[in-house]
């Protein structure tokens, strides 16, 4: 499935036609809190580019990058009320109003970019997307795929567990990564991300986390110097929309519009895998060095060990962890026993 998704998803990328509309205009608002040239940018100007061709004009999609529309968490409020018709946002700005998409944010619960396509295809996308309309009164029409949350930071490489320790780390607000970085003895800062550069920039924190994209389209290494490749979590920003106004949509609009969201999503993980070997040497150029870990297995133990069984409460308990491990064609989690936590 995957290889079949990857290829189809590389032919959009490379050899989609422009695309184009006219006449009359149904306006669709949609926020992100990233710049325009980040992954965010690339689904959100491919949804509009399809939406606005196959509508033959019909649909205008308006896009507004770069936090235009205030910070994610003021967007999935209004997304929720119906004053936002759809937003791109990072998932772990999702948890505080839908608790069971915090399963993606659990370290090392992905093995690997097969895992991450499982988990945001098929089966395991009709869970979360039930999950988010039940509980979030939004519907998740696509995925961005964001890269993993390779760690970044100004003050030296960080090669090994111990690296780690004591340095200061701006996180999203997120219990699951407050949680992760506390498991390897760093100290978390929650810092909202319009808040991010200015704070590396002054040295209230020592480092970040985020893929190779978004960090040079932030300018994050104009301030950060240091990146390790570390393989805990998989940043993933569903595209989300309002649930009451996909209702009120005719349903060949909602017809539409579902399969844009499902076509720029496989646009976006042709353009991330193709894009982030380009940011990664664009910013070895810039100067940025970058490390590979001496011993990941170290990091996943610990923090495997002590955030699922802490935070598994929080995104919902096992059976709804289990029933998406399930869905990806995962083992169920068995927590361990109390003896054998380190």
């Amino acid at each position: 499935m995957f290889k079949r998704l990857l290829a189809l998803a590389v032919a959009l990328f490379l050899a989609f036609p422009p695309l184009a509309a006219a006449g009359e205009k149904l306006a669709l608002k949609v926020g992100m809190g990233d710049p325009i040239d980040s992954e965010m940018g690339a689904i959100g100007t491919r949804f509009k580019e399809i939406v606005e061709a196959r509508s033959h004009g019909a649909v205008e999609v308006q896009l507004f990058p770069s936090g235009q529309l205030g910070d994610e968490t003021e967007m999935i409020q209004n997304v929720r009320g119906g004053n936002l018709d759809m937003a791109v946002v990072g998932i772990a700005n999702t948890v505080p109003f839908v608790k069971k998409l915090g399963i993606l944010t659990m370290p090392y619960i992905f093995d690997d970019l097969y895992d991450v396509v499982r988990a945001t295809t098929g089966p395991a996308h009709e869970l979360l997307n039930d999950y988010a309309i039940r509980e979030g009164g939004f519907r998740i029409l696509g995925w961005t795929y964001t890269d993993y949350r390779y760690i970044s930071n100004s003050r030296h490489p960080i090669k090994t567990l111990n690296d780690i320790k004591g340095l200061k780390f701006r996180v999203p607000q997120s219990a699951v990564l407050l949680a992760s970085y506390k498991a390897w003895g760093a100290n978390p800062v929650p810092i909202s991300w319009s808040e991010t550069f200015t704070a590396l920039q002054q040295g209230v924190v020592d480092g970040q986390c985020y893929g190779y994209i978004t960090f040079l389209a932030r300018k994050f290494n104009e301030v950060q110097k240091y990146m390790t490749e570390v393989h805990y979590t998989y940043q993933l920003q569903p595209m989300i929309m309002s649930q009451r106004a996909f209702l009120a949509m005719p349903s060949d609009l909602r017809r539409l519009i579902m399969e844009a969201g499902r076509d720029a999503q496989e646009y976006c993980l042709a353009f991330e895998l193709t894009e982030s070997i380009k940011a990664r040497q664009r910013l070895i150029e810039s100067g940025v060095q970058i490390s590979q870990l001496e011993d990941e297995p170290d990091w996943k133990r610990a923090a495997v060990s002590r955030v699922w069984p802490e935070m598994e409460a929080f995104v919902g308990g096992r059976e709804a962890i289990n029933a998406f491990l399930a869905a990806i064609g995962k083992e169920p989690w068995v927590p361990p026993q109390p003896s054998a936590l380190p």
